[in-house]
């Protein structure tokens, strides 16, 4: 590209989309342009576009700059409309302006600048970044009370290089008290206080008001450098455990394996300290201590749902009757019930009823059921069952009893029908997709009966376009 500003039309259209080159050149024929200005190697000025107020562009060397309009791309209409008007308007060069001034007369301007409020902000910002930066976050706190504040601490982000760590902290602490989920903020934050030499005792300060992932990590990495410190800090009055993981953390990555796997078991008090503690074990490959723990958790804890994790893997690597029966007290599945009837043997039939009274999903009643070939049990599952039940059961039965299966199929497929709405239908030709891969036939024959039972339905008819084949 050639030196910047354009001297002619053909230093600049070449690198616009042609429509968007085109609608410039109109927006500058109807005199949106409303502001233009040359300060160096840049063009400053503003543009009327569809929004109130007209829209901030500026423009330089390489067609690099920037626009307030949402076009997804940059240069826009605007800023090919600010070309246009350049070339027309040709204005003076401001940075030359100012050059040629005195210090007496830089000084004098300034000051008169200052007393124009938008003016006196931007100064501010300049010759006392800190400052101002301080009143941000004063402004940032009341947005806050507004329930709002996104914009400001999102412009405040702009600003985070121009300051110290002090306005670093400060910041930190403000956006814990967000009506709305601080964590991005602080990730971006904490980027620039990793910068400041920063304190252990103040991100661990934060961490415990507000344990999120980015102040955890953030505090481990300051305490890399200064462990024996971070380590004292951790000590002490801890009754909600957070110091305790951190301090395990910090030892493992210090490499003093031994004193974290201490620091987590001398602080086993519920199912999440057992979890991390098991988790590390399986890391470390020490299976054994792992499956002694995790056996330790399920006598304690045997009813939290939380401990499936660690019961799936006593299941895996031990399989006692007793790891079967903590997992499918928690969560029925066939795999357990089949081997506890298997290791059980002759005492199964007396567990079997309070086995079977823990089942609340109906397919999974209706495969036990169908292995057994207990018929009548089946029987009155299926007549109590509910409708909404009717595609799960269908599904388990249909290896056995097909023709079970298709009924059920087909009273699901029509009571969906009958409801009404484009995402019903999609679900009615789900399941006649299922069901023809039982039967082809019988699957067209359903969807062939419900456009006739609802003519009028051309959604219903476009789902199961796919099912009619020759039969539509």
């Amino acid at each position: 590209m050639r030196p910047f500003p354009p001297e002619d039309e053909a230093d600049f259209a070449p690198f616009f989309p042609e429509e968007v080159l085109a609608r410039g050149l109109a927006y500058a024929r109807e005199g949106r342009v409303r502001r233009v200005f040359r300060v160096g190697e840049r063009l400053l000025g503003e543009v009327q576009g569809s929004a109130p107020l007209p829209y901030r562009v500026e423009v330089g060397p390489g067609l690099s700059g920037r626009c307030g309009c949402p076009y997804p791309g940059f240069p826009c209409k605007h800023a090919a409309a600010l070309l246009y008007a350049y070339l027309e308007r040709r204005p003076g060069d401001l940075e030359a302006h100012l050059k040629a001034l005195s210090p007496e007369e830089a000084k004098r301007l300034l000051l008169r600048l200052s007393r124009v409020p938008e003016v006196a902000f931007l100064l501010k910002e300049i010759l006392a970044p800190e400052e101002a930066f301080r009143e941000g976050i004063r402004r940032l706190r009341q947005a806050f009370r507004l329930g709002g504040g996104e914009e400001a601490a999102k412009a405040l982000l702009l600003r985070l290089e121009e300051v110290g760590r002090e306005e670093v902290e400060a910041l930190l602490g403000t956006l814990l008290e967000a009506p709305f989920d601080p964590e991005p903020y602080l990730k971006e934050v904490l980027k620039r206080y990793q910068a400041l030499s920063p304190r252990p005792s103040f991100l661990l300060g934060l961490y415990l008001r507000h344990p999120s992932e980015a102040l955890g990590e953030a505090f481990l990495r300051a305490a890399e450098g200064a462990p024996e410190e971070a380590l004292s800090l951790l000590k002490g009055q801890d009754p909600s455990g957070l110091k305790r993981a951190l301090r395990a953390e910090l030892l493992f990555r210090l490499g003093r394996e031994e004193e974290a796997l201490w620091a987590l078991k001398e602080g086993l008090e519920g199912v999440e300290d057992y979890l991390l503690l098991v988790g590390r074990l399986l890391r470390l490959g020490r299976l054994e201590e792992a499956l002694f723990y995790a056996e330790e958790a399920r006598d304690w804890f045997g009813k939290d749902p939380r401990l499936l994790p660690l019961l799936d893997l006593l299941v895996a690597h031990r399989g006692r009757v007793e790891d079967h029966r903590a997992r499918f007290s928690l969560k029925p599945n066939l795999e357990d019930y089949l081997a506890l009837k298997a290791k059980l043997g002759k005492a199964f039939a007396e567990e079997r009823p309070a086995l079977l009274r823990r089942v609340r999903d109906p397919a999974l009643l209706a495969q036990i059921y169908l292995l057994e070939e207990d018929w009548k049990a089946l029987d009155r599952l299926l007549q109590r069952a509910s409708p909404e039940d009717y595609p799960a059961l269908a599904e388990a039965l249909a290896s056995r009893l097909p023709e079970e299966a298709l009924r059920l199929y087909r009273e699901a497929a029509f009571r969906l029908a009958a409801a009404g709405g484009r995402a019903r239908y999609r679900e009615v030709a789900a399941l006649l997709q299922r069901a023809s891969r039982l039967d082809p036939k019988a699957a067209q024959a359903m969807a062939l009966a419900l456009v006739q039972a609802y003519p009028r339905r051309r959604a219903l008819r476009e789902a199961l376009d796919p099912l009619l084949g020759k039969a539509s």
